[in-house]
């Protein structure tokens, strides 16, 4: 039976074509460590890592590629911010639908914090935000769309708040790129934190953070070691990108991240529109099915493709192994990483079922997958 792949949310697959073959050509042809192994192969690499950098801050409205530094995904990146720049002495806002790549450090690191309210359907009700602003508040940190609801957050006008009120903007972008577009120069946005392997179409362990350079060079880097630069010093480098990027980067990874991006880019309305098509396909078909409950963001509001439902006749657990041992469909059950997101969505301690179909979804998977409910609903 074949495999139909319904948990983008969770990462992308298919992968972008060509990706598996770019990372085995430099472990069997071109492997080397940048900043260390003098080759031309070396400054190669190199100069295919800064083409990643500048297509990344390129995408993201941003003009000084050396402060696009390299992690191993978003939690990383967001636990490099949260560890190097605040402190307990510092406020944070926060969404109420927030991922706790956000919430552990935040609690870890005992940085206090406030909750902007959500609506039922997962949007920021943003005109609560000045009314929780303290005089130590120092961030924003907000997920520009949500992996439980599957709202797209009004970046532009939380932004415009965050500025006025001297606040430094932090976006945690894991489902929202590429469905929005993100101008951090203009609209003042301190720092994205992206990954490769959701809407880039790339591997696990490739992301990173794109920040304004003031920023970048006020972070106290999470980990520091060796870079390849300024080895004559035992003190963490100035230069970016190597202040933020001690040890050996995940080169394949990256390389292929540079194959995928291409790909994306120069397929982007294509691929997007497939994916939309397909979620209004599925969004429409589970709405029909007596027993089920689509909780979050309506098709007529921004939004991405994540579904999540709940049901008052079935175990949702049970739903998700049947799709699976049943009918290989392949899903996300439970509480996602997302805690607060369901508190505000009404779903904890729960959870939700949730879909999320991709860019290379067809139409007879969807179908099929909205034939596997109603059967298991017993419809039709």
């Amino acid at each position: 039976m074949k495999r139909i792949y319904m948990d983008n949310a969770a990462t992308s697959f298919p992968k972008a074509p060509g990706i598996g073959d770019t990372i085995k050509n430099f472990l069997e042809q071109d492997c080397v460590n940048i900043n260390r192994t003098n080759s031309p192969k070396g400054l190669s690499v190199f100069d295919r890592l800064y083409h990643l950098r500048e297509t990344i801050a390129s995408m993201m409205g941003l003009s000084t590629p050396e402060s696009v530094c390299f992690s191993s995904g978003i939690t990383e990146s967001l636990n490099q911010i949260i560890k190097g720049l605040l402190t307990p002495s510092d406020h944070v806002l926060v969404s109420a639908c927030e991922h706790n790549s956000v919430m552990r450090p935040l609690v870890q690191s005992k940085i206090p914090f406030s909750r902007i309210p959500c609506d039922i359907q997962g949007y920021i009700v943003t005109d609560k935000i000045e009314g929780l602003i303290q005089p130590n508040t120092k961030a924003m940190i907000i997920c520009a769309a949500g992996n439980v609801s599957g709202a797209i957050q009004d970046i532009e006008t939380i932004a415009h708040i965050a500025y006025e009120n001297h606040i430094s903007l932090f976006i945690d972008s894991a489902q929202a790129i590429p469905n929005i577009r993100i101008d951090m120069e203009k609209l003042h946005i301190a720092g994205v934190a992206f990954t490769g392997h959701k809407g880039l179409l790339g591997p696990e362990g490739t992301g990173g953070l794109a920040l304004s350079k003031s920023t970048a060079l006020q972070i106290t880097p999470l980990i520091s070691g060796g870079t390849g630069s300024q080895s004559d010093s035992e003190d963490i480098p100035t230069t970016l990108p190597d202040r933020l990027e001690a040890g050996t980067q995940n080169i394949p990874g990256l390389l292929a991240l540079d194959k995928s991006l291409s790909y994306v880019l120069e397929n982007r309305e294509s691929l997007l529109e497939n994916e939309r098509s397909m979620t209004c396909l599925l969004y429409e078909g589970l709405s029909s099915i007596p027993g089920i409950k689509i909780v979050g963001a309506p098709l007529d509001r921004p939004r991405t493709s994540v579904i999540s439902v709940v049901s008052d006749t079935m175990d949702i657990a049970e739903i998700s192994a049947i799709l699976s041992e049943r009918y290989n469909i392949d899903t996300r059950v439970g509480m996602h990483c997302s805690p607060s997101s369901h508190t505000a969505l009404g779903t904890f301690p729960i959870g939700t079922l949730r879909f999320s179909p991709g860019p290379f979804t067809t139409e007879d998977e969807v179908l099929t997958t909205i034939s596997a409910m109603k059967e298991i609903f017993c419809i039709g």
